[in-house]
């Protein structure tokens, strides 16, 4: 399997992000549920307007991201697949790929289409990972290559 076909089932049967931000200089590191776009590159998430990652990434949109699960076992981690990577979050301006990325979202994760509160307290954040370190440890353990879009 090559690195770009690793990413897509990553980044499709994964369910957990983690993304880290810049809070004055300092990184804060944070998990959010995400949606794949129309590339593998392309994540996107939701998140309250008033969060400390919207005003960190409204200040500096460098993000790095890492999308992994746990290995509780050796044969787990044997058979790991995970991305690292880095890239740019913005958050989204317009009403039509608003609708796409959480209509995305709550097809992936129907519960949040119950969230509590008013919908127009949130945010859509894109993500374009512009360099990706895919490893697959069914190759070789530790086995990664390096993608750039």
């Amino acid at each position: 399997m090559s690195a770009i076909e690793t990413m897509k089932e990553v980044v499709k049967t994964h369910n957990l992000l983690h993304i880290a931000t810049l809070d004055k200089g300092r990184p804060c590191l944070r998990g959010v549920v995400y949606a794949v776009g129309d590339a593998p590159n392309i994540l996107y998430f939701a998140t309250q307007k008033t969060s400390r990652k919207i005003a960190q990434i409204k200040n500096d949109p460098n993000v790095a991201i890492a999308i992994d699960h746990d290995c509780p076992a050796w044969e787990d981690l044997e058979k790991a697949k995970y991305i690292k990577g880095t890239g740019t979050a913005t958050l989204i301006e317009s009403d039509e790929e608003m609708k796409m990325a959480f209509g995305l979202l709550i097809k992936k994760f129907p519960f949040l289409a119950n969230l509590p509160g008013d919908p127009s307290d949130s945010a859509g954040v894109k993500i374009v990972i512009k360099q990706a370190l895919v490893t697959d440890n069914t190759i070789s353990f530790a086995h990664t290559e390096e993608l750039n879009f």
